[in-house]
């Protein structure tokens, strides 16, 4: 049993509440639809963000309906992301089995995003849970942000470490703050304890998408996306970037070159990956992680002692060993 499936079983009738809540949220008429979400619900990825949210709740206060809005709302917003992000990408797999996308075709996966989108601002405004409105607004301008930054970046091929850090920010670690926001929201505490609770998760999302990132640089990974990928769509993250900031001028312009090519030569993706190897970039931005999960637990201590607090720990060290 891994991490999370220990802290589902912590969690217990909260979770099988969610899970109930969540199911039924989503039933409706339209019966390609409804095939549609069974489909997304039969192949679930790790629920990470209602686990963040209904744990953040409990860490305050009995979990009450509110805390299973908010967790059913984040759900929503990053199955409806993800539906979006297989169409730009065009990517035919989604956590190892085919994507919404590829079944059913662009216009299918796109149309069911924007419903999960609408059944946010349903349940928002249905269980009248308008202090998370805000909230959700501002991640979701950050997220969009953050896409349409790297995009720019890809084609331009010029991005800064400090740059990488804010995109990565707006469009992963953003949306794993609202998470916890939302679930201390839900408990109903103050501002201030809820912002910071986003900051907390701001810095577990910074490790998480680090993570993310080293994965494509790891020939054996089980996240399911093979190993240069983003080089295949010209993203420049951590360890690559690192990477060419130690390289010479003549071996910097070669490695570009390679990436330029590396959508239709398989070739130019192993030399890159060669590369960042060579230049110890997975270990530069594997120590830059474990300082992001350092500080997360630091911030956590803070909370109340309870078992939801040393749950929130475990997920702090999880961003950093996860193999998926």
């Amino acid at each position: 049993m891994n991490v999370l499936d220990d802290i589902k079983k912590l969690l217990g009738d909260d979770w099988t509440r969610f899970e109930r809540f969540f199911r039924e949220a989503l039933q409706n008429e339209v019966e390609l639809l409804n095939t549609v979400n069974r489909y997304l619900l039969d192949h679930r990825g790790k629920q990470l963000r209602p686990v963040l949210t209904l744990l953040t709740a409990n860490s305050f206060s009995a979990c009450g309906q509110p805390a299973l809005v908010a967790a059913a709302v984040v759900e929503m917003v990053h199955t409806a992301s993800l539906l979006h992000d297989d169409v730009v990408d065009n990517a035919d797999q989604r956590r190892g089995a085919a994507s919404v996308k590829r079944i059913w075709r662009s216009n299918i996966a796109v149309l069911t995003g924007d419903y999960w989108f609408a059944q946010v601002s349903q349940m928002m405004t249905q269980y009248k849970e308008t202090r998370l409105l805000p909230w959700f607004n501002s991640c979701m301008l950050a997220m969009s942000e953050g896409e349409i930054w790297q995009l720019e970046k890809a084609q331009k091929l010029d991005i800064t470490e400090d740059e990488y850090y804010q995109i990565i920010g707006r469009k992963t670690a953003a949306f794993l703050a609202l998470s916890m926001a939302c679930g201390a929201i839900a408990a109903g505490v103050d501002e201030a304890t809820v912002q910071r609770m986003y900051d907390i998760g701001y810095t577990m999302g910074m490790a998480f998408q680090i993570r993310d990132d080293i994965f494509d640089y790891e020939q054996h990974n089980q996240s399911g996306k093979p190993a240069g990928n983003d080089i295949r769509e010209r993203k420049i993250t951590l360890p690559l970037l690192y990477a060419l900031q130690q390289a010479g001028t003549k071996e910097r312009k070669a490695i570009l070159r390679h990436i330029c090519r590396a959508a239709k030569r398989t070739r130019s993706v192993t030399k890159v990956i060669d590369f960042v190897h060579r230049q110890k970039g997975q270990e530069y931005a594997e120590k830059v992680m474990m300082e992001y999960s350092r500080k997360a637990v630091t911030m956590l201590h803070e909370l109340p002692d309870t078992p939801y607090r040393a749950a929130l720990i475990e997920l702090a060290k999880f961003m950093t060993t996860r193999r998926k």
